[in-house]
Parts: structure tokens; C-alpha cells; sequence
């Protein structure tokens, strides 16, 4: 049985949250594990010299393919393993593999690409903002000055808008190529037409994930207002990776629900 593209009620948005953190409390270690081998692997590419920044981009569809090879594979009772980024390649067709490649190179140049409009339209100024938010020693009225630049809102809303454009094909994309071996090309599409049927679903699953996100800002706010910045970062890192692997893990549940079970395909 092959997989096929399947209809998604709006509810199905919050099951996927609720269904991975369920799944993350039966291997808290193993997808924790999962998302810390993948940092150490990128510490490792970005040490090399032109081609670490290009490796970084290309690994990240391999990421969110190793999180739902894992997920898959905890459901039929196997522990979570790094593992899974080498199994994406083995005992696979030459073609398999080829399109894998194709969408780990394109997702690299299509977000060089938008990086770099961005850049283009607000002549840094995000960026700029970004880097002395995130330095810790950058004054509140300095930040406040380049976070009220002009370019700085409309490069944080250019940046946003192309994310989603690039998310949005490459989301099922490398899944579709390992579980049901399309092209590329038919995968992009596939990732497409799926969330766009499924898109009440994905409405109320990125609002859940929006709305767990600004209660962990809160918690940090609260944090670095009793404790300090430093011991702040140190309380929060934990729940940072918690709720990162988390988020990656529901993947493998929006991907059953749009497209059937791959076990069964």
C-alpha cells in the first residue's frame, strides 16, 4: 500500500502537539540526544573553511527526515537514535538517494537566496538589531535605536515571508522521498499540495507552537528579572532543547495524519 495524500480536520493541529510530547516523555534522552548530535555534527561542518555555512543549510532537511525516521520507529517499540542520519542513505536506490541530495541542495541555495534579499532590501538592518540584541553587552537604548531603523520591521517581515516559502515544500519533501520514493521535484510538490489541503490543521498547529513559544519568552523575562541573565540562560537551556525536540518530533505525527502510515506503505 502506497501513501496517500489523506484529508486533515483543523483539531488534527493541536493532536500533533499534544501526541509528541507524549511521545518525548517516553524517550526524553533519545530525541534529546537526536537534536545535541545534530549540534555537534554542525559545530564540526562550521569549523571548515567556505563549504561549513553551505553544509549547515544543506543538513537541515536531513534534521527534520532523522526526526521522523526516529518517531516512526519509536512507534513500532525501537529507541530513538542518531542513527537514523546515516540509515536516510543506506540500502536506498541510486535515484533515492540522488533526490535526497537534490533537496538538501536546494533547500541550501533557496535559503542563501532569501538570506541575502533580505540583506538586499534592508540593507542590514535586522541584522544589525538581531546582533546587538543577542550580544548581552549592547546598551537597551541602543537596541531600541536599531530595532526603530529603517528597514528593521520590513526585513523582519521579508525574512518571515520567505521562510514560510521555502517551509512550506520542503516540509514533507525529504519524508515523501524516503517513505514513498518520488522525485524531487514531485516531493516539492506533494509538500505543497498537503499542506494547503491540511492548512486549518497547520493554522492552529503553528498558533499552538506561537503560543508556547511566547510563554517560554515569559518564563525567561521572569527568570532573568529574579535570578540574572547568566543564571537565566542556564535554567532555560534544558527547556529550550525540550521544547525543540519536541517540536521536531511532532513532524513525524502532521506527516501520518496528511499522508497514512509508513509503515503500511
Amino acid at each position: 500500500m502506497g501513501l496517500k495524500l489523506q484529508e486533515v480536520n483543523p483539531a488534527a493541529g493541536w493532536r500533533w502537539v499534544l501526541q509528541a510530547f507524549a511521545e518525548y516523555g517516553r524517550h526524553p534522552f533519545g530525541y534529546t540526544g537526536l537534536f545535541l548530535a545534530f549540534l555537534v555534527a554542525v559545530f564540526m561542518a562550521m569549523l571548515l573553511p567556505l563549504v561549513g555555512g553551505l553544509l549547515l543549510l544543506m543538513a537541515m532537511p536531513l534534521l527534520t527526515l532523522g526526526y521522523m525516521m526516529a518517531t516512526e520507529a519509536a512507534q513500532r517499540g525501537l529507541p530513538p537514535t542518531a542513527a537514523v542520519y546515516v540509515a536516510a542513505w543506506q540500502r536506498r536506490p541510486t535515484a533515492q538517494r540522488r533526490a535526497l541530495l537534490a533537496l538538501l541542495a536546494g533547500f541550501a541555495v533557496a535559503s542563501t537566496a532569501s538570506l541575502w534579499l533580505s540583506e538586499t532590501i534592508d540593507g542590514g538592518a535586522f541584522s544589525a538589531w538581531l546582533e546587538a540584541a543577542t550580544r548581552g553587552d549592547a546598551s537597551p537604548d541602543e537596541v531600541s535605536r536599531l530595532a526603530m531603523a529603517p528597514g528593521a520591521t520590513s526585513g523582519a517581515m521579508w525574512r518571515v515571508a520567505l521562510t514560510a516559502a521555502i517551509a512550506v515544500p520542503f516540509w514533507f519533501a525529504p519524508a515523501l522521498v524516503h517513505w514513498s520514493g518520488q522525485g524531487a521535484a514531485q516531493a516539492l510538490f506533494s509538500s505543497t499540495l498537503a499542506l494547503w489541503r491540511a492548512r486549518g490543521a497547520f493554522l492552529v498547529y503553528f498558533f499552538a507552537w506561537a503560543m508556547l513559544g511566547l510563554g517560554g519568552m515569559l518564563l525567561g523575562s521572569v527568570l532573568i528579572a529574579l535570578a540574572g541573565p547568566s543564571l537565566a540562560v542556564m535554567l532555560m537551556m534544558p527547556l529550550a532543547l525540550m521544547l525543540t525536540a519536541v517540536f521536531y518530533v511532532s513532524l513525524y505525527f502532521s506527516f501520518r495524519d496528511c499522508f497514512g502510515d509508513p509503515a503500511s506503505a
